[in-house]
């Protein structure tokens, strides 16, 4: 009896498909049948790539889904931009996306996945690599959808996996912030394809494959999400602000209230959306600091910051913060200690909850 394994590649919709296939609120733990990442960030994928164990994966029902490589490459950027967890893998740290792009660390990343190694590994792919990836891929075979065509992927993946979605899928793990592609220099865009000629090489071999498939449906599924929805499920586990703040020193100086003030919206307000979840939290710190902290530099600086978008109200705060930090580090040690007071968090008004958010930006 054969089973479904799901390949993972991190930043192409695979926490979505994991959730939407097991029917929970988020992915599930990576095992024989989910191969992503462990906790140490390695794959777990590697095996299903090495030709001696092509008998032993004859008869799974195997499958994965790829995204371009350049698109792939900025959404994982914005993605772990200011998470140490990720960016400390790297040796020299990249202060911009350009660095990211042109650090040997994050080429042909998907290749160096896909083989069992560790994110952001000193090993680097070679076209022997590829060939043997790309050798798995129609011996097995692996059945491989296309990000950029998502729900024709959903379709094709029912085809040959027996998989039946529900109409409506959540979408998890969106970016929050990111340029669009076509934002991007064209001089850029050739840097990151030259860099990661092997994995596009893989994802031209696939798309070629996904699109020889016919009959799959175009409009069958309906995804339901935004980027809202992410900052709720990040806040969940970790400070929001680790999201928009380059100094994570501020956030250790002020853990406890961070902690209170995240407790406080999720479990006493029992705030459940995202973009509430967010505009709460800016206005609440803006407050805070105003109180804790009265006619000081960086309370002052808070108050001239004019953004009526959550997310770039954020992003804002993060921006001045650790600008006002860089040119004065001694101010450091002033701004620590902040103290919740549940008093200073904006009420929401059941009555008027549609229009509270404009209501609170008034001048």
């Amino acid at each position: 009896m054969s089973e479904i394994i799901f390949i993972h590649i991190p930043k192409t919709g695979g926490t979505t498909i994991n959730s939407a296939m097991n029917e929970t609120y988020w992915q599930t733990k990576p095992g024989y049948n989910y191969r992503h990442i462990l906790s140490d960030k390695s794959s777990n994928s590697g095996d299903l790539f090495l030709s001696k164990n092509r008998s032993k994966y004859q008869n799974e029902k195997i499958f994965m889904m790829l995204r371009h490589p350049v698109d792939r490459l900025v959404s994982e950027y914005y993605f772990i931009n200011n998470r140490n967890e990720f960016t400390n893998l790297i040796k020299t740290k990249p202060r911009t996306f350009e660095e990211y792009v042109n650090s040997p660390q994050t080429q042909n990343y998907v290749i160096n996945f896909l083989k069992g190694n560790r994110m952001y590994s000193t090993v680097r792919p070679t076209n022997e690599d590829l060939t043997s990836i790309i050798d798995s891929i129609d011996t097995l075979p692996i059945h491989v959808g296309i990000f950029e065509q998502f729900s024709e992927s959903l379709s094709y993946f029912t085809k040959h996996m027996g998989i039946e979605w529900k109409k409506d899928i959540p979408i998890k793990r969106m970016t929050i912030r990111r340029p669009k592609i076509e934002n991007l220099s064209e001089e850029l865009i050739q840097r990151i394809e030259k860099n990661n000629a092997l994995d596009l090489k893989l994802y031209e071999h696939c798309l070629n494959n996904f699109q020889q498939e016919s009959g799959l449906k175009l409009d069958k599924h309906q995804f339901n999400g935004n980027r809202y929805d992410h900052v709720l499920a990040f806040a969940a586990r970790a400070c929001l602000y680790e999201l928009v703040l380059s100094d994570k020193n501020f956030i250790k100086q002020n853990f406890n209230f961070f902690k209170s003030l995240t407790f406080y919206l999720l479990n006493d307000l029992k705030i459940r959306d995202g973009k509430d979840l967010i505009t709460l939290w800016n206005l609440t710190f803006i407050k805070t600091l105003n109180t804790d902290f009265p006619n000081s530099k960086l309370a002052q600086k808070m108050d001239s910051i004019h953004e009526t978008n959550p997310i770039e109200h954020a992003y804002s705060i993060g921006k001045t913060i650790d600008a006002f930090f860089k040119s004065d580090p001694k101010e450091k040690s002033l701004y620590r200690n902040m103290k919740f007071d549940k008093t200073l968090v904006p009420q929401i008004k059941p009555q008027s909850k549609r229009n509270w958010i404009q209501k609170l930006f008034k001048p």
